[in-house]
């Protein structure tokens, strides 16, 4: 007769230690109650996963916590299983970064627990082939890893050993179906799940004798049964009447194996992130056997990854650089930091329920490269090369106060990064229809550009639903870069209004350390004459939005003779009818949060208009509402009356500063 050896473990999530109040309810919601079961019920075996960060959390609040697990893991009811410090996506960065990752969580369980991990948990349960070799190479002997990535004939409750390379490593699936599902009490849950286990058992003659294994992992969602003593007891005594299950901790399931099931796992992720990857927005199920990655995920969620692009981009430059050592590693630490995979997936219907931790990456990234440029002579420039792995070149612009990156969609600067703010104010979605009411269909970044009709053009001012302005989801051609002159001169064309007339935008970038100039020729190609409004607008993300002592930005307008001040709280058709201020000569927006402030100055008088746009998001696991982010909108816009041929021409120049904070 076959045994089932059960394997029980819990990992949490990293945002459960984002503040001092959500480590509290998390610890006395689940890991006090956790660890006090456990220490209470030596029968139960059990294995954990913790990030590096949720140790040092415990170390400073609970150490008490730790000597128990401690104890725990003395009486070998407890495994630890390793992983990376900060839970990346593994496969989403360089093999160094892998290693470096496992390797920092692996002396920090040694130094705190006294014994180093056999195994590994991957976040989200993302995984890839290449993979196997960097679990090799740091002595990792099995990983964890959702039965959804495997071919139904081979989940049969047997670890499974993955070949690459010439390397391997085994797998022992975790089943998700035969999670809890709060509904059911333990008995009826213990009857599904042997159930499951005597399907696959049965009529398998050659290894009627043979030992098999079924993992299972709890997170904040589906623990409470497990902590309910009833539920618990009744579980227990039917696992222990039944005569051929035991609890039993994962290494022991890998070491006293007598069948490994061989197989290739091609990329994939879990079932439950899987769906998302489809359809933003939309939980589908895959139609095709067509395994979902990390990779699909990030293509339908753009902001994550431009984070990516950004992370890789920062990698690359710790990875290059020589000199002071010690600021090398303090770079590479923050480096990982910003590799956390909560700043890419947040188990949620969109990329933008993580804002907060990808915010938190941005700073992690300009920190390592702000600890890069002291290492060695840096030097401004402006280079050209494919950024973003989308088949284009980008203009990646790396000077003293900031990183500017300017793309070829929209024409427009997709990443501002400044260095004394720590985060990119060009990190913006835009508005999705099933959301926020109405699609914008281009991307939200800095000098878009827009070509309305007047009627249009005044919904715009009142922040109202209207038609997008012609060029904003235009690709535009490069006509000339020049790396030593700083410049980037685009073009692109589009037909205006009912009437079809065709409309050259010429559009130059001229890179200073100063600032941006950007300069604007439009030109009538059609018989006859166009009249409309073309508008110019930049989009400021609120970095820091859900902080409590968060400030609105601040917006200066110079209007004639007069001032008018505003905040990113409130739009401009609250002071103004029309919502369009006059004769504007200059524009400064201040994060009040950081002193960054943003001035733009027009070479010619313009109308101004601003308002925040806010955009609502939901978690996957509710259909609540929420605000999770904001962006400020700010444009300048012009009367355009053009003859036919005739052309005019528009310049804006932006500089960035930084005011140190003064001392109560």
């Amino acid at each position: 007769m076959s045994t089932l050896q059960i394997c029980l473990g819990y990992a949490g999530r990293a945002t459960e230690f984002q503040d001092d109040s959500s480590y509290q309810a998390a610890y006395k919601s689940v890991y006090k109650p956790l660890g006090s079961m456990l220490f209470a019920n030596p029968q139960l075996k059990f294995s954990f996963f913790f990030t590096g960060q949720q140790i040092e959390c415990f170390k400073k609040k609970n150490p008490e916590f730790l000597d128990l697990i401690k104890n725990l893991i003395s009486r070998k009811q407890v495994e630890l299983v390793g992983g990376g410090y900060y839970n990346p996506l593994f496969p989403l960065i360089q093999p160094a970064d892998r290693a470096a990752q496992i390797e920092k969580l692996t002396l920090s369980l040694r130094q705190n627990f006294g014994k180093r991990p056999r195994g590994i948990y991957l976040f989200c349960d993302s995984w890839d082939p290449s993979l196997v070799s960097t679990f090799s190479a740091t002595n990792m002997e099995y990983a964890f890893l959702d039965s959804s990535l495997l071919q139904p004939k081979k989940d049969v409750f047997f670890p499974i050993v993955m070949n690459n390379l010439g390397k391997s490593i085994i797998i022992l699936p975790v089943e998700s179906r035969l999670a809890p599902n709060g509904k059911e009490s333990g008995k009826n849950y213990f009857g599904r799940v042997f159930k499951a286990y005597k399907e696959a058992a049965d009529g398998d003659e050659e290894n009627a004798l043979a030992a098999r294994s079924l993992s299972i992992f709890f997170d904040k969602d589906t623990i409470a049964p497990l902590l309910d003593e009833q539920w618990r007891a009744a579980l227990v005594d039917c696992v222990e009447k039944s005569g051929e299950c035991r609890f039993e901790l994962p290494y022991n399931c890998v070491k006293e194996a007598d069948v490994l099931i061989q197989t290739f796992i091609h990329s994939g992720i879990n079932k439950k992130i899987a769906r998302w990857c489809i359809t933003p927005y939309e939980s589908v199920e895959p139609q095709d056997k067509y395994p979902a990655n990390i990779y699909d995920y990030l293509q339908v969620y753009k902001t994550s990854l431009s984070l990516f692009d950004r992370m890789m981009n920062v990698s690359m430059l710790v990875n290059q650089c020589h000199g002071d050592k010690m600021r090398k590693n303090a770079a590479r630490d923050r480096l990982l930091a910003a590799q956390s995979g909560e700043a890419y997936v947040c188990r949620s219907s969109s990329e933008l329920a993580s804002f907060t931790e990808r915010q938190n990456a941005y700073k992690n990234l300009m920190e390592a490269e702000r600890l890069v440029r002291e290492c060695s002579s840096f030097k401004e420039s402006v280079t050209s090369y494919d950024y973003n792995g989308d088949g284009f070149n980008e203009y990646i612009c790396r000077l003293e106060k900031c990183n500017v990156c300017v793309g070829a969609s929209g024409g427009s600067i997709f990443e501002l990064d400044v260095l004394k703010a720590s985060g990119n104010y060009a990190d913006n979605l835009s508005r999705a229809k099933k959301y926020d009411g109405l699609d914008d269909n281009y991307f939200r970044g800095i000098f878009v550009d827009h070509l309305f009709e007047d009627d249009e053009a005044k919904k715009y001012c009142r922040g109202e639903p209207c038609r997008n302005g012609m060029f904003s989801a235009k690709r535009y051609r490069e006509v000339l870069f020049s790396s030593q002159r700083q410049e980037i001169h685009f073009e692109t064309k589009t037909k205006f209004s009912t009437l079809d007339q065709p409309i050259l935008l010429k559009k130059n970038y001229i890179i200073k350390s100063n600032g941006i100039t950007v300069q604007y020729i439009l030109k009538n190609e059609g018989p006859i004459a166009v009249q409309g409004k073309f508008a110019v607008e930049s989009n400021f993300a609120e970095l820091d939005l859900l902080n409590p002592n968060y400030k609105p930005y601040n917006i200066e307008i110079a209007s004639g003779q007069s001032i008018i001040n505003g905040t990113s709280a409130a739009s401009c058709a609250d002071k103004i009818p029309d919502g369009l201020a006059q004769k504007a000569a200059a524009v400064q927006i201040t994060d009040c949060n950081s002193n960054v402030s943003f001035t733009f100055m027009p070479n010619e008088e313009a109308g101004v208009t601003y308002f925040p746009v806010t955009f609502k998001r939901r978690n996957m696991d509710t259909d609540i509402l929420q605000n999770e982010s904001r962006t400020f909108v700010t444009a300048f816009i012009w009367d355009v009356d053009l003859a036919a041929g005739m052309e005019i021409e528009k310049t804006i120049s932006l500089t960035i500063t930084h005011t140190r904070k003064r001392r109560k």
